[in-house]
């Protein structure tokens, strides 16, 4: 086994529509969540029960956009395997749904579903390892959720109020990069109920 050293880092954040796009496919997030450890695309064919033939335009797919990269090569008679790994241990969208033409309703909506899975099961985990002597906020995990009706005016106070939020969380996240404590999580969806159809 050749082994190369490149660790995946901890956060990457994906900004661009066309990796969005690659990202924004059911099938590929289930192959990036099998290749959070070095593994060959055969071992994640057996672990998906899919043929490993309908997987490799994904993994190239997915290492073109650097999501994955080869950690190691394996040449057995004469026949190269690949191991991947993921690139980073947590990957971020960059406000997806400001993609808004760019990307199709399934795609962001498999998008929003990856994020919102991901914010469930780290909440259910803090939630559980919470420290029940801690008396109050500020570290306590909450959630919130409300209907409110807003005026032209108030909605755009609103949004920049967001917006302001948003930006002191990646100010506050690059400047503390370096601390050795896990980081806190925020999760924010915002939209105005639309009539079912």
């Amino acid at each position: 086994m050749n082994e190369q050293t490149t660790q995946p880092t901890a956060e990457m954040v994906i900004s661009d529509v066309e990796t969005m796009k690659v990202v924004a496919d059911a099938l590929r997030l289930q192959i990036l969540d099998a290749m959070r450890q070095p593994t060959t695309v055969k071992a994640v064919a057996a672990q998906l029960e899919t043929p490993p033939a309908k997987l490799y335009y994904h993994v190239n797919l997915l290492e073109k956009h650097g999501l994955i990269q080869v950690v190691g090569i394996n040449i057995e008679t004469g026949i190269v395997e690949k191991q991947y790994q993921v690139t980073a241990h947590r990957f971020l969208m960059r406000n997806p749904v400001l993609a808004g033409a760019e990307l199709s309703a399934e795609n962001v909506s498999t998008l929003v579903a990856s994020m919102l899975d991901d914010s469930k099961d780290g909440f259910r985990r803090a939630y559980a390892q919470r420290d029940p002597n801690e008396p109050a906020p500020p570290r306590h995990p909450f959630a919130s959720k409300k209907a409110f009706k807003l005026t032209e005016a108030q909605i755009t106070a609103f949004h920049a109020k967001l917006v302001a939020l948003i930006e002191e969380t990646d100010r506050l996240a690059a400047e503390n990069a370096d601390l050795p404590t896990e980081p806190f999580e925020l999760t924010a969806v915002f939209y105005q109920r639309q009539v079912k159809e």
